[in-house]
């Protein structure tokens, strides 16, 4: 029992470190397109002429939605198997 516990929480922390550096990724991709292709973010988009930086802006709030849900499913259904491993009613 002691090893499948240990077995959810490294998949718990895998899920986490996973969703984490692909979130800093995205976030951190922002100003970096900005120093190096400034022309490229600069340029207007299909989206009634909004330069593509601010697109990519936009986009960001979003993406934080998907990973807090994304997180949120996973810890779910971890924390649901833990308590199936414990004998504990899942909430």
């Amino acid at each position: 029992m002691e090893e499948q516990i240990l077995q959810l929480i490294r998949k718990k922390m895998h899920s986490i470190a996973a969703l984490l550096s692909v979130a800093l990724l995205f976030y951190f991709l922002l100003p970096l397109s900005l120093i190096f292709i400034p022309e490229v973010m600069n340029r207007p988009s299909f989206l009634y002429g909004i330069p593509w930086a601010w697109v990519y802006a936009f986009l960001q709030l979003p993406m934080t939605w998907f990973f807090c849900w994304l997180y949120h499913i996973t810890a779910k259904r971890i924390e649901r198997e833990m308590g199936e491993i414990t004998g504990e009613e899942g909430l």
